[in-house]
């Protein structure tokens, strides 16, 4: 078992509710595309790592089930359903994201991070308070 990829989904790194995943999930909030083979719906991306992600707004998907998740200013990612609950739907990417494509994500649609446009306000002597 030479891929990482394999390995973790047979130990349980799957971030499954009530496991630890394999590293720290970043709170984010974000609209997004899921594609399957036959289907497109609108989604919320709710957390994040280089290796998987949480999303709710769907409902159905297989386990192992392949779609593409469409990344805001990225190109899609492709990834399998690796667990369905009442907290949203587990992926598991099927490459981990570039860094650079990781850390953009987290910066421009981390929760509760202080450059975040939308929790920056500019009053009126122009500097940004957050």
């Amino acid at each position: 078992m030479d891929d990482p990829r394999i390995a973790s989904r047979i130990d349980g790194q799957t971030a499954l509710p009530g496991q630890t995943p394999r590293q720290p999930r970043e709170d984010v909030e974000v609209m997004a595309n899921l594609r399957s083979a036959f289907s497109t719906w609108t989604v919320v991306l709710k957390d994040l790592t280089r290796f998987g992600a949480r999303i709710e707004g769907i409902e159905g998907l297989e386990i192992d089930e392949a779609v593409n998740l469409g990344l805001p200013g990225h190109r899609p990612a492709m990834a399998f359903v690796s667990w369905n609950g009442a907290h949203g739907t587990g992926l598991e990417f099927a490459e981990p994201l570039a860094e650079a494509v990781y850390e953009d994500l987290v910066e421009r649609h981390g929760l509760g991070r202080q450059n975040d446009p939308i929790l920056s306000v500019r009053p009126a002597g122009g500097s940004t308070v957050s």
